[in-house]
């Protein structure tokens, strides 16, 4: 019997989430958001509710936090974690997840993305579309490692980090919590916590507001 589930967040992400849903295992059942009255539909399935809250059935269901905004992405973790739901891995069927490696949950891997021997992902994380996390790697509860990004073996990305897309990351560096690597960066020293780098090499933008 397939397991019923719902998306939290019905933007842009949602559709790649979706696309990559394994159906033979999960049925969609539709969303949470409050961009849409309760009642009607979105890419074809109903909003069921505006909030965690509102949906009075959750106990029936399983979940996916289908946001890719870090900070409202943790505040809907926590939501379901006070109400003990269960929370599902989305895998795209063409992504490469190591049998050595270790997903927490509420974990998006994207097509073609590459996860290696060795690796651990923490909670609510997104690795997104053709990215590559090499052996050995640690990325932390939180955070997004965006399109086509490249982390080098034993690379540490702590919680709540952004990593945009096409930036690489060299082998054996530490990205701070809370951190934010600009899109094509090339990251060749430790980023402290709370702070914005970006270029080639990477440079120090900003601190995080």
């Amino acid at each position: 019997m397939r397991k019923k589930i719902v998306f939290i967040g019905a933007g842009g992400y949602a559709k790649s989430v979706l696309d990559s849903l394994d159906l033979s295992k999960y049925e969609f059942c539709g969303f949470i958001d409050n961009f849409k009255p309760k009642g009607t539909t979105h890419l074809g399935y109903p909003i069921l509710a505006k909030t965690i809250d509102e949906f009075k059935e959750r106990d029936n269901y399983s979940f996916f936090i289908s946001i890719g905004n870090n900070a409202y992405r943790l505040e809907k973790f926590i939501k379901l974690e006070e109400y003990q739901c269960d929370i599902i891995n989305v895998v795209d069927n063409t992504a490469i997840v190591s049998s050595n490696s270790t997903l927490g949950k509420g974990v998006f891997v994207g097509k073609l993305a590459i996860v290696n021997s060795g690796v651990t992902v923490g909670n609510n994380v997104i690795i997104n579309t053709k990215s590559l996390v090499e052996h050995g790697c640690n990325i932390g509860n939180h955070s997004n490692i965006s399109t086509n990004s490249t982390l080098n073996g034993d690379v540490i990305v702590e919680d709540y980090c952004f990593i945009g897309s096409s930036s690489v990351i060299t082998g054996q560096l530490r990205i701070g919590e809370g951190s934010v690597v600009g899109a094509g960066a090339v990251v060749i020293r430790n980023v402290k916590p709370r702070t914005v780098v970006a270029g080639v090499p990477a440079k120090f933008i900003k601190e995080v507001e």
